[in-house]
């Protein structure tokens, strides 16, 4: 899958934060990410962090925080 495809779905996604990263990584101004999931089915996963692997990004995905612990007053 090429650039232009990654962004073009992620941005059909609404994933903006994500294609930003991208650019950051691509400019040399971050080599270490933190991002969300990623939206998609699990090879566009796959394709995105390949990318950002290859762009020599260092990854961490986020896991969503469970509410099942918290209380309500």
């Amino acid at each position: 899958m090429s650039r232009e495809q990654i962004l073009a779905l992620l941005l059909s996604n609404g994933a903006i934060s994500l294609i930003r990263t991208i650019e950051d990584v691509e400019s040399g101004r971050v080599r270490r990410v933190r991002i969300d999931p990623i939206p998609g089915s699990p090879a566009f996963t796959r394709e995105v962090m390949q990318y950002l692997y290859s762009l020599g990004a260092h990854v961490e995905i986020t896991h969503p925080v469970q509410r099942s612990h918290v209380r309500s007053a």
